[in-house]
């Protein structure tokens, strides 16, 4: 697995663990009723490992596609030639590597709000703030990575973070 294809698991569970936690706990941290580290790595854990089996069925699923498209301009006569070759042993490890790193990333990002939940626990908004500061920081780093337009990207992961933590607090699911 090369750099380029690593950043994308990276950012995807960085910014899903993010987002599920800004949406699953937001109102909790905003009245300043979050406390407790178990139930910090509870949710960290459960949004990790959504994320990390959402990117694996949709890489692998995505990776066997190419090979299906690639096995018919090859005209032979089924996939299963290729599936079974070292390309298709190789989608699976980049599939499985890609996993980690997004279980891993999506805990990561997950933790940090919730971290700051507990840090500042009678001033939720802080946490609040810091973590769609952070999805402000991950725009950045999609834009140097795509290379595309800083701005619109730093203001749209913090506009998405901004949307996510009103419609958790309005839904209010972990209380």
């Amino acid at each position: 697995m090369n750099k380029s294809s690593i950043i994308f698991p990276l950012t995807l569970g960085l910014s899903d663990g993010i987002i599920t936690t800004l949406m699953l706990i937001s109102r909790t941290v905003i009245e300043g009723n979050f406390s407790g580290l178990g139930l910090a790595f509870r949710v960290a854990f459960g949004s990790a490992f959504v994320g990390g089996f959402s990117f694996f069925i949709a890489e692998y699923s995505r990776l066997r596609g190419e090979i299906s498209r690639s096995s018919r301009q090859l005209m032979l006569r089924s996939p299963s030639y290729l599936i079974k070759s070292k390309i298709g042993k190789d989608i699976l490890v980049e599939s499985v590597v890609g996993t980690g790193a997004s279980i891993m990333s999506g805990f990561t990002g997950a933790m940090l709000p919730l971290t700051l939940a507990i840090l500042f626990p009678s001033h939720g908004l802080i946490a609040i703030y810091l973590a769609d500061g952070a999805m402000a920081l991950l725009g950045a780093g999609i834009a140097k990575s795509v290379h595309g337009n800083y701005i619109f990207w730093i203001i749209t992961m913090f506009v998405l973070g901004i949307v996510v933590t009103v419609l958790g607090n309005f839904l209010n699911l972990v209380s």
